[in-house]
């Protein structure tokens, strides 16, 4: 299977697109999907950064932070699950947490288009917007692809078939995983709101 066959399978069929990560973790299809979706978050940071501020500098600091965040996250969330499912009774390695984290990064890249054309559209269309309400849109897009992706669906298949724990444990952790990112994206987006 090719990357964008995988892909296309971890949107529509998550359980058959995770069924073999047990034996065969697919790291080199999850890095290229983790380098994408940070890609497309580091052009999306650099276009809003020298929106709001009008330099260049402080895009090149946000491009580059941001694609380093997202490798970050990948590796506290393919250590804490795998952490998890080790408590928990998994079987699975590290290599196999670290290759469901990553390809649980599909849907974001998906979410992240979504974002950067909220970001064309409030520079160029709807400069001015009183109520808030692509903020809002944004925030709704990135719920929607953590629930999709990180730290969510993807992952609970991710975890049931790549770490070999059952559904119920698969769900308790990836709900408590979900809920922690939750808040700390409600959190965040109140604190950078500056209203």
């Amino acid at each position: 299977m090719n990357l964008l066959q995988r892909i296309l399978l971890l949107l529509t069929d998550p359980e058959g697109a995770t069924y073999d990560l047990y034996n065969s973790p697919q790291i080199g299809d999850a890095f290229l999907i983790v380098s994408l979706y940070a890609g497309l978050s580091a052009l999306n940071s650099l276009i809003s950064a020298m929106l709001m501020t009008g330099t260049l500098s402080v895009g090149i600091l946000a491009f580059f932070s941001s694609a380093l965040i997202v490798y970050l996250i990948w590796a506290f969330l393919s250590i804490a699950f795998h952490s998890a499912a080790a408590l928990l009774g998994g079987k699975g390695e590290i290599p196999n947490a670290i290759g469901f984290v990553g390809l649980a990064a599909a849907p974001m890249i998906l979410t992240t288009i979504a974002s950067l054309f909220l970001t064309m559209l409030s520079a160029t269309l709807v400069t001015d917007d009183p109520d808030s309400i692509l903020r809002k849109i944004g925030f709704g897009i990135s719920i929607i692809g953590m629930a999709w992706g990180w730290p969510g669906v993807l992952c609970y298949f991710g975890m049931k078939n790549g770490e070999r724990i059952d559904s119920l444990k698969s769900v308790l952790v990836t709900m408590v995983m979900f809920l922690g990112f939750a808040a700390i994206e409600v959190f965040s987006s109140k604190f950078w709101s500056f209203e």
